[in-house]
């Protein structure tokens, strides 16, 4: 029964947050500090895993 109400809370997750919530999980007895970590840290993330992705798309339709 506990799953089913998991299951339905993930499913009206957009996939941004599913991401953010199963690589860096913040959990409720973290710190003001902490969390902003890993809040600061998942974005950096996701922002360099764009660049990356917008150079090489950048570089590979150069080459065609």
């Amino acid at each position: 029964m506990d799953n089913e109400t998991t299951d339905q809370a993930s499913e009206n997750m957009s996939l941004f947050q599913r991401l953010r919530s199963s690589m860096l999980p913040i959990k409720p007895t973290d710190g003001l500090p902490a969390k902003v970590l890993k809040e600061g840290g998942f974005y950096l993330f996701a922002i360099m895993i764009a660049l990356i992705t917008l150079t090489l798309g950048g570089a590979i339709m150069f080459v065609l």
